[in-house]
């Protein structure tokens, strides 16, 4: 991997360049633990900070996934910019033309950035969307993202009349839903995986992939189940994006539970759970595909509370260089 440097923005600011300085303003996903998992011979870890201090005022990194070309994240569900809040606009903006000008710097021919839900910043998203759209970015994807608030309010008053229906026949059925432990990821994994084949979706990370970020991130990575009596029927994996954000990566059930529909039991848990947590938000993730909508999809999550917000990437595959002082 490259080594530490400093590229330098003005008498006040600077970024500095793998220097993987602790912040508590990152999500998850543009902490420097999920960089090293990914990270390539061309990755960089770019921190806006105030000159000559370790004072972190934004992070994003880019790793070379192919010849030239450069993405934030490598992988994972998204990446992008994460900034403190009231940081000055044009201070914000120096910070992104000068991380632009450093990539085609040294030869990328093409960058990516999959950014975050507007839902979990719509203040920052706004304002990097009207940067980069100026800096020559175009929106290459767009999908629909749903989200859950979470507020005093239970969860049964959030859902439709069916899901309510649905919940009351669990619990007068006896199922119970709970956090679980090591002993049965496995299983819990299992049931997602095969949900997903008989749904006819792939799943884009295997069991490794799971069990290295529950290693990498043993506080962070959740998962929940149901049981009826002591068999499992349905399961979640849940991401702490940060301390505000509750992401449900995946979850499915066993075939046969129509009846049930055990997914609104888990649903009604992992809130609770969010509630306890003083968590604000549930993401629930994208209910399309390349911006086509799973119409299902998007209904079963509206019938759960939901509301949508964009999520977008963006793209650039220009050499023109974009100066600081435009």
């Amino acid at each position: 991997m490259s080594r530490h440097f400093i590229l330098p923005i003005d008498d006040k600011y600077e970024i500095k360049v793998n220097y993987f300085i602790e912040s508590v303003a990152n999500h998850i996903f543009n902490t420097s633990d999920f960089f090293y998992i990914h990270q390539t011979d061309r990755a960089f870890y770019f921190q806006l900070c105030k000159k000559n201090s370790e004072i972190v005022l934004g992070t994003i990194h880019f790793t070379e996934i192919a010849s030239d070309l450069f993405k934030s994240p490598a992988k994972g569900t998204f990446g992008g910019f994460v900034i403190q809040e009231n940081i000055e606009f044009n201070i914000y903006e120096q910070f992104i033309i000068t991380i632009n000008n450093y990539l085609w710097r040294i030869g990328a021919k093409k960058v990516e950035v999959i950014m975050p839900p507007m839902c979990h910043n719509t203040s920052l998203f706004s304002l990097t969307y009207n940067i980069m759209i100026r800096l020559g970015y175009a929106v290459t994807n767009h999908e629909l993202n749903y989200d859950l608030v979470v507020d005093d309010r239970c969860f049964s008053a959030k859902i439709n009349h069916g899901n309510r229906k649905r919940l009351n026949k669990c619990l007068r059925e006896g199922l119970t839903a709970k956090e679980l432990d090591y002993s049965v990821y496995d299983q819990a994994y299992s049931i997602i995986l095969e949900n997903r084949i008989r749904r006819g979706f792939i799943f884009s990370m295997n069991y490794e992939q799971i069990l290295k970020m529950v290693y990498t991130f043993p506080e962070k990575i959740k998962f929940f189940g149901v049981f009826n009596k002591d068999v499992i029927v349905c399961s979640s994996i849940c991401v702490v994006i940060n301390p505000f954000i509750l992401y449900v990566y995946a979850w499915g059930d066993i075939d046969n539970m129509q009846n049930y529909s055990p997914i609104t039991l888990l649903a009604n848990y992992i809130y609770e759970y969010a509630q306890k947590k003083a968590f604000q938000l549930i993401d629930l993730g994208t209910s399309t595909v390349l911006g086509e909508p799973n119409i299902g999809l998007m209904q079963f999550k509206k019938n759960l509370g939901c509301q949508e917000s964009l999520k977008l990437s963006f793209s650039k595959d220009s050499k023109i260089m974009i100066t600081e002082n435009q």
